[in-house]
């Protein structure tokens, strides 16, 4: 017997324990059991994931089949309704293809504001689980589109990121794989998921919404690579070392922001007006150059200098 299917099961006789306990609150696809006393929290709840549903429509089609969401009173009750025991920082657990949904209560999380991001967070989870094939989306873009969808951690992981750009501790492409294919469980949030985070937020920036969402669907017949290359003409190598590329301007900010004095914030304004003047006046020397060489019949100094490129320079070109 495969280990999920000893979790789905294991998952749904507690669930059916818990039900004794538990208040239901049921409209439409879902199915809300919470703490006694916590109507509330659970009237909030749905209103969230309905207004997620609302949202998504077109994106993500949320099907048929009800999706049962467990509000837990408890760490106890959360670690036997999740299948395992997460970290006290994971507030919420999905179990995708089952369409079942736990979440720590508001007062269990580091903070309670969280609570909102993480409900959207394993709804996108079970939504992703219904639009495309698990097997082919890679975990690193599964949590991507989940937090990136729900909002979470926006600025926190733009300066993580900034941070492991410069201390030179991101990971390869296929580190990331690995350290994700360790453990298909929830994990707190750290270096992997604000990686993540931020190449799903580069690729659907790059690729533009409609060409994003195309690529995904690809994932319900082929696997990653090859949905990539079909949609963006690249390899996954290729998007992580144009990601890469285009970490520069994010650590230039963050090291403005933490610490820069007036001096250096303006020597950093001159140098970076001064490489974009250079590239400016190269472009236009370049073209009176080739225009020359034409009539002339001759290799200029362009021809060979045209792959030296700065970050800076691909950027300002749209070849990040």
């Amino acid at each position: 017997m495969k280990w999920s299917l000893v979790i789905s099961v294991s998952v749904c006789t507690a669930l059916v324990t818990a039900s004794a306990t538990a208040e239901l609150l049921q409209e439409g696809l879902f199915r809300v059991e919470y703490p006694k006393g916590e109507e509330r929290l659970a009237a909030t709840t749905l209103k969230n994931l309905e207004d997620v549903i609302t949202t998504w429509r077109e994106r993500l089609d949320a099907g048929t089949k009800p999706i049962m969401v467990h509000i837990c009173a408890s760490p106890g009750e959360f670690a036997s309704l999740a299948g395992f025991s997460p970290p006290s920082e994971v507030g919420g657990v999905a179990h995708s293809e089952d369409g079942i949904i736990v979440l720590r209560t508001p007062e269990q999380l580091a903070n309670p504001k969280y609570y909102k991001g993480v409900v959207r967070h394993e709804l996108v989870h079970v939504l992703l689980a219904r639009n495309t094939d698990l097997a082919h989306l890679p975990r690193w873009l599964n949590e991507g589109i989940a937090m990136h969808i729900s909002g979470e951690y926006r600025w926190n992981s733009t300066f993580h990121v900034a941070r492991m750009y410069l201390a030179e501790r991101l990971f390869s492409y296929d580190e990331l794989m690995a350290q994700f294919n360790l453990s298909q469980r929830e994990r707190p949030f750290g270096d992997l998921y604000a990686q993540s985070l931020s190449m799903t937020a580069y690729l659907y920036d790059r690729l533009g919404e409609d060409a994003f969402w195309e690529m995904i669907y690809a994932l319900r017949e082929h696997d990653f690579p090859e949905a990539l290359d079909d949609v963006a003409e690249m390899t996954p190598g290729e998007l992580w070392d144009a990601w890469h590329r285009s970490l520069w301007k994010v650590a230039v900010i963050m090291t403005v922001v933490s610490g820069f004095g007036v001096f250096h914030v303006m020597a950093l304004l001159v140098i970076v007006a001064y490489m974009r003047k250079r590239r400016r006046n190269r472009a236009l020397l370049q073209r009176w150059d080739r225009e020359e060489a034409e009539d002339e019949g001759f290799m200029t100094v362009w021809d060979l200098e045209r792959d030296s490129e700065y970050p800076w320079e691909r950027d300002d070109e749209g070849q990040v």
